[in-house]
């Protein structure tokens, strides 16, 4: 069976009333923040992915939980997925996008306190007014589905 779809995960991780960031900044449309994340490689799974892209673009090792919101993007035929992580260690450093040639796409990684998002422009958009509404104490049985056709977010698993 031919696949239809790429897979890419992202990391949403939380630590001291603070989320994990990265800025991407591509030549083809306006700079943004984003969980930090990519690609999955050939025979390699989910949680294995999360773990390489966090220390690839931001040097911190994760433990993945469990999956907090699925996003399709229709026209790329990507679906991404992500995930809920515990910060277990290192130091925030720029790393690279290895999924994206050219000039560097990634030029900021960082720790943003949770109450500061709404200045940001992050995507997905939907996660943070959920954020901000929780504080940042999203729990493994919490999960979103975002589709970024139709801009919206529902809340399918119930309460923290």
């Amino acid at each position: 069976m031919k696949s239809t779809h790429r897979v890419s995960v992202r990391a949403l991780v939380l630590k001291d009333n603070s989320v994990l960031l990265v800025r991407h900044a591509h030549q083809d449309r306006p700079p943004f923040w984003c969980f930090p994340g990519g690609l999955v490689e050939e025979n390699e799974d989910l949680l294995f992915a999360v773990r390489r892209e966090l220390v690839e673009e931001t040097g911190i090792s994760v433990e993945p939980l469990s999956v907090v919101a699925v996003q399709e993007f229709r026209k790329e035929k990507l679906l991404e997925v992500i995930f809920l992580c515990n910060y277990t260690g290192g130091t925030v450093s720029l790393g690279s996008d290895p999924d994206n040639s050219g000039p560097p796409v990634l030029v900021d990684a960082r720790w943003v306190p949770i109450e500061t998002l709404g200045s940001f422009q992050v995507h997905p958009a939907e996660l943070i007014p959920h954020l901000i509404e929780y504080g940042g104490k999203i729990g493994a049985g919490r999960f979103f589905s975002v589709s970024s056709k139709y801009s919206m977010i529902q809340n399918l698993a119930g309460e923290l």
